[in-house]
């Protein structure tokens, strides 16, 4: 029986320890989202409340914004997030950039459709970025770090 035990007590370690090595990951990485969404809604208040064409072009905005924050996010989820080298930057940051411009086109189209219907672009903007947090972190785990 205590054989039993002992083997039940270190499964279940193993378990538990890999579950706080994923949420440790998502906390980090919430915590790097959270970083670049204050750059992205900064620099995308920036440009449309102080510049005017950028108040009427709020996707192109929109756009500018997040590639920058997008950068940002590479870097800091590489290097602190999944602990990765320098040496595979190259193979990760195609993969890294294509989940985020599938998150550009998740925030985009969310933005212009919930707009259109009369929300509010910060609002609309803040529905969009809690959708593709999930939308990024899922992908960026499973196929960019493989963490």
């Amino acid at each position: 029986m205590s054989f039993l035990s002992t083997l039940l007590d270190t499964f279940l370690d193993m378990f538990i320890e890999s579950r706080k090595r994923l949420a440790v990951q998502f906390i980090k990485f919430a915590a790097v989202g959270a970083f670049n969404t204050v750059l992205d809604f900064g620099v995308y208040l920036w440009l449309t409340r102080s510049y005017p064409f950028w108040g009427a072009h709020i996707i192109a905005a929109a756009t500018v914004s997040f590639v920058l924050a997008a950068t940002s996010s590479f870097i800091l989820n590489n290097f602190w997030t999944f602990r990765q080298d320098l040496a595979g930057c190259r193979r990760r940051a195609p993969k890294f950039f294509a989940v985020a411009v599938g998150g550009l086109l998740w925030n985009a189209a969310i933005l212009h459709l919930l707009t259109t219907f009369g929300v509010h672009d910060i609002i609309a903007k803040l529905f969009a970025t809690g959708v593709v947090l999930m939308w990024n972190f899922t992908l960026q785990k499973k196929w960019t770090f493989r963490a």
